[in-house]
């Protein structure tokens, strides 16, 4: 390894990859390629991890950072594939390979995980495919997500950089980026929000929108935190915005009561309608970029 990088054994016992440069530092997951922390140098953490959330080889996904939702998104299509059994597929839940690494200047260092068919994969989900996941950590952090279809027919992929990010307090929160755009609202309240968006995004409860036709930046305005956190994108065209308010949060096993008030997810995208197509030989490259911002 580079002396910026450092592979270690993490939480659970699972094999992880810290990267320490002038400009940044973050911590990876093999198991998901599952990106667990990004701190920019002399800032807050950006990204949102749950105490409580597990570090297993098997059973639920970590909650928090950034989850790889491929190559379905939300529950799994039963009726499909009747052997899938976990939400956001199963790239998450399966240990990945560092294939690349590379301290491009004392500023910015890049690692690369792959990610290949199995027999277990097979099974679950019948294509054969190469996914790889570029993580480029420095001033900004950047994650490329690429598909490669090698296999002998088409197939379709919904997919998803599942990003939390971690604030001040979702009572003090703007997220802009979305006005005049249409949702679906999988969480819909009484009375219903207005859609098409108007103006900036506040969280006053359970929030679980897919918004459409979203190709551009979308920014966080964190207003105890005094910044702004920006996420830039490309070959994405629907980004997800999320926060499980009181109810959902008490359900969940692997996340805190009151963890609400410290995270909310945008998410960058490609599913409902936008799910990609690929024949074989194919590949499509989802990317993110997310910098902070200092508000004046």
């Amino acid at each position: 390894m580079n002396d910026c990088i450092q592979r270690v054994t993490g939480r659970g016992g699972l094999p992880e990859i810290h990267i320490h440069n002038d400009a940044a530092s973050a911590e990876i997951c093999l198991m998901g390629a599952h990106v667990l922390s990004y701190c920019p140098t002399g800032e807050k953490e950006v990204l949102f991890l749950s105490e409580k959330s597990a570090f297993a080889q098997t059973g639920p996904a970590i909650r928090g950072g950034v989850p790889v939702c491929w190559p379905w998104f939300g529950p799994a299509p039963r009726e499909e594939l009747p052997n899938a059994t976990t939400s956001h597929g199963f790239a998450r839940q399966m240990m990945w390979e560092l294939v690349e690494q590379r301290e491009v200047s004392p500023m910015r260092t890049e690692v690369t995980l792959a990610l290949h068919d199995t027999p277990e994969s097979l099974a679950i989900w019948p294509h054969r495919f190469e996914l790889r996941l570029a993580i480029s950590v420095g001033a900004t952090l950047e994650l490329s997500l690429t598909t490669i279809n090698v296999d002998e027919t088409p197939f379709a992929i919904a997919q998803a950089l599942h990003t939390y990010f971690s604030i001040g307090d979702v009572n003090s929160l703007e997220v802009n980026g979305f006005d005049g755009l249409k949702f679906i609202d999988k969480a819909p309240a009484e009375p219903p929000a207005a859609n098409p968006q108007v103006g900036s995004i506040r969280i006053t409860e359970e929030t679980d929108r897919i918004y459409l036709g979203h190709a551009g930046r979308a920014v966080i305005c964190d207003f105890v935190h005094e910044r702004q956190l920006v996420i830039d994108k490309s070959n994405s065209h629907t980004s997800v915005v999320w926060n499980p308010w009181v109810a959902k949060s008490q359900r969940m096993p692997d996340f805190g009561d009151e963890e609400f008030h410290k995270m909310v997810c945008v998410e960058t995208c490609n599913v409902a309608n936008d799910a990609v197509m690929l024949v074989p030989g194919m590949s499509h490259t989802l990317t993110a970029v997310i910098s902070v911002q200092h508000c004046r």
